[in-house]
């Protein structure tokens, strides 16, 4: 039995929306499991604190001292000029592979 051509274009219609629906149902899942695995990595990332900037760096004193942070966190030379090597060969820089 042969459908009426416009039957077939019903049916057309209907499956047409019916993956429309799943895929915006597809998308607002993954958006959803994107936004809980973005909220669990931001709470468990080691190092990551939910206090303000002022208030780690301030409590921190034994550093300020020393003069071996400045206040953006990175890294100065000693006092007494550069940083002086372990011994040995200089470092050796591989690329592609391990030594």
């Amino acid at each position: 039995m042969v459908k009426a051509p416009i039957e077939a274009i019903e049916q057309r219609d209907r499956a047409m929306q019916k993956l429309r629906d799943l895929t915006w149902a597809c998308f607002m899942w993954a958006a959803g499991m994107v936004a809980v695995f973005a909220v669990i990595a931001a709470a468990t990332v080691p190092g990551a604190t939910s206090g303000s900037a002022s208030n780690s760096v301030s409590s921190d004193n034994s550093n300020a001292s020393s003069g071996v942070f400045s206040d953006d966190g990175h890294l100065q030379p000693p006092d007494g000029g550069t940083f002086q090597n372990a011994g040995g060969s200089p470092p050796l820089v591989v690329s592609g592979g391990s030594h």
